[in-house]
């Protein structure tokens, strides 16, 4: 895989808005955030813009990916924020100019396209992490303060160059486990609705002795069930080394409106789905829309082992 740099004191951050609009009020706080981390932010047009569900056309967001990755001043790109869109400019993507200019590219939910793209066809690491709009770091009378994990984990894997090593929750909060066995492979994955919204295109997801990570919010369990039948249908979990669940935020089971009942649990869910499998599965991996939020690396190895709960990241994502 191919590794950017580490990112260093007063280097220039693209901030890009490849998915959803964010209100004004919210793209200057993502100013300041950025700056706050010692970078220096430059705001591309789409954070100023709004198309209907979308920061803006489908060519205006490409462009911005584009330049970004283009343009030999900007060190990093970090995104605004997710929400909908990024599958609507995979096709309109310069893959080749983006491979040969490997930078920090961060992000996370909608931002799992880009990641499956710039992984599998660019072969570079990129890192599900914060997004500049998004809650890793408040403002409050002007003045920045970061959550001590979140900033601790984005520093460490996209300024250090270390390998992050053994994975510990926030507040310590204990890794649970499915299956027995160790797993070792590349981290692959993203957030559930992306990872099927592209099975069937040239940007599916590809799991082969993988480790997949899967997050997701505000889905309903059946919708979760149906999702994760569909990328077991597609051979995803044959083809994975092991599984790792991330958080799954207001994702609530429903009343079953012609009985009274309710619906399958989540865990009910991942035993129906996965358990069959026999791949050693970390859940309870606080990762994806939770607060605070860690920062992973995807396309590095990573060593999961069932047994010990243990989650270990091997390799720094940059060189």
């Amino acid at each position: 895989m191919i590794k950017p740099k580490p990112l260093k004191t007063g280097d220039k951050a693209a901030i890009i808005a490849p998915s959803s609009a964010s209100d004004p009020k919210a793209v200057k706080q993502a100013e300041m955030k950025i700056r706050a981390l010692g970078l220096e932010p430059v705001m591309f047009p789409t954070c100023f813009k709004n198309y209907g569900h979308l920061s803006a056309r489908d060519e205006e967001r490409a462009d911005d990916v584009n330049n970004a990755f283009k343009d030999e001043t900007i060190k990093g790109i970090i995104c605004l924020r997710g929400g909908y869109g990024t599958t609507r400019i995979l096709d309109l993507l310069d893959y080749e100019a983006i491979a040969s200019n490997p930078k920090v590219f961060m992000g996370f939910s909608d931002i799992t396209a880009l990641h499956t793209a710039f992984n599998q066809i660019c072969n570079m690491v990129t890192f599900h992490g914060p997004m500049a709009a998004t809650n890793f770091a408040r403002v409050k009378n002007d003045k920045v303060e970061f959550d001590n994990y979140s900033y601790g984990s984005l520093v460490k894997n996209i300024f250090t160059g270390e390998a992050p090593g053994l994975y510990a929750n926030p507040n310590q909060e204990a890794l649970k486990s499915l299956n027995s066995g160790t797993a070792l492979g590349q981290l692959t994955g993203g957030n559930l609705t992306l990872l099927t919204a592209t099975l069937g295109s040239k940007y599916e997801i590809d799991t082969k002795g993988k480790i997949l990570f899967i997050e997701e919010i505000g889905e309903p369990v059946y919708k979760l069930d149906r999702m994760l039948t569909t990328l077991a249908l597609a051979g995803k979990f044959d083809d994975c080394a092991g599984i790792i669940l991330g958080s799954f935020v207001k994702c609530e089971r429903e009343k079953k409106a012609y009985e009274g009942g309710l619906d399958l649990t989540f865990e009910e869910v991942v035993d129906n789905t996965l358990v069959k499998y026999k791949k050693p599965i970390i859940y309870n991996f606080k990762a994806g829309h939770s607060f605070p939020q860690p920062t992973l690396a995807l396309g590095t190895l990573v060593r999961i082992d069932a047994d010990k709960k243990e989650v270990e990241f091997l390799e720094s994502g940059t060189r």
